[in-house]
């Protein structure tokens, strides 16, 4: 009796301990490491499990992978056009495991995505350097450079995958907004005010230059000098300040039919 319980509990800690059961999805693959505790083989098992019920020791590292496609993000900033404008934007590029290449992707080139970092972003970021390089700032808003720009990068890509045989596809890739540097922006703003305000002050610099000349011109038609110049100019605007009164006079109504009005002529 005794020897059948102990039989019992050792198959037990085997099942709980030393036993691990992992279900493989459909759409994944799994890839064992194994990894023995005391002596034994270590290393990635060359064959890659399909969708099924996997048992393996515990000190083995079962890694699943997804054969769906995914997205990777990148981000570009201060990118200089031909026309010296420093852009940002971010590329979205769409990728997927070849099936049935996971044993290869684990032991090779990492399933943390570790390849894209180490072997793609760099000749990316050159690529799209040197395309964004040869064109003006107005060019990147035009959807068919940005197009060539995108089917270049595609196809260097893709040579690359080929060449470091890396178990991946890329299926796509898009090119998000471009645009100037938020604080580009404000600094070319800040610099059309200041246009703005040195135009401004051009103009009225001008405007009363040109009263001044026109005052002067009159004063020698007339053969006036600069005080009986002045002293019709105050004439005329007291006429004026008289002429508005007596409008308001002949305008004005309250409810007994009377009005007070206090005139000033100045002295």
């Amino acid at each position: 009796m005794k020897k059948g319980l102990t039989a019992i509990a050792i198959v037990a800690i085997a099942y709980f301990v030393i036993i691990q059961r992992v279900t493989v999805d459909a759409g994944e693959e799994a890839v064992i490491i194994k990894k023995p505790w005391f002596g034994g083989e270590k290393g990635v098992e060359p064959k890659t499990i399909s969708t099924g019920t996997i048992w393996s020791v515990a000190s083995s590292e079962i890694v699943i992978i997804s054969l769906k496609p995914f997205n990777i993000e990148d981000s570009f900033s201060h990118l200089l056009t031909n026309d010296n404008i420093p852009v940002d934007f971010n590329i979205t590029s769409v990728f997927q495991y070849k099936k049935g290449e996971g044993a290869n992707l684990v032991e090779n080139f990492g399933a943390e995505k570790e390849w894209y970092k180490h072997i793609l972003s760099k000749p990316i970021h050159n690529t799209i350097e040197i395309a964004i390089k040869q064109e003006s700032f107005n060019n990147l808003y035009d959807k068919n450079i940005i197009e060539e720009i995108k089917k270049d990068i595609i196809f260097g890509v893709r040579e690359l995958i080929k060449q470091r045989a890396i178990p991946v596809k890329l299926i796509d890739m898009s090119i998000n907004k471009i645009s100037p540097p938020k604080e580009f922006i404000a600094s070319a703003i800040q610099r059309e005010v200041e246009r703005e305000k040195i135009a401004f002050h051009k103009l009225r610099k001008e405007a009363e230059e040109s009263s001044a000349e026109a005052d002067r011109v009159y004063m020698i038609k007339m053969n006036m000098s600069p005080k009986e110049y002045l002293r019709m100019r105050q004439i005329e605007l007291d006429t004026k300040k008289l002429s508005n009164q007596r409008y308001a006079i002949d305008h004005a109504k309250d409810s007994n039919g009377s009005i007070k009005i206090l005139i000033d002529m100045g002295k």
